[in-house]
């Protein structure tokens, strides 16, 4: 693991082989204990739509996955209402 620090303007430089590997630009996610970079793809819709053809969801229409999450929510949701 390697350490950075943070200069007096509350910056950190990342290096070359992380922006060549990773990109420029990155989500800042802050947790209770962490704080984690998150890349940002340059194309946010390509990358989704790859993902999306590896896990098989490109077979349903957009109506068929708000009707699936919409049941979905309301499953969890009958968890906690009596």
């Amino acid at each position: 693991m390697k350490a950075a620090l943070v200069d007096e303007r509350g910056r950190i430089t990342l290096g070359s082989k992380i922006v060549d590997r990773f990109g420029r630009k990155f989500a800042i996610v802050a947790t209770a204990r962490d704080i984690v970079l998150v890349p940002i793809a340059k194309d946010p819709l390509a990358e989704l739509s790859r993902i999306w053809k590896g896990s098989g969801i490109d077979k349903f229409t957009i109506k068929e996955l708000k009707q699936m999450a919409r049941e979905e929510a309301e499953k969890e949701a009958g968890k906690y209402v009596r």
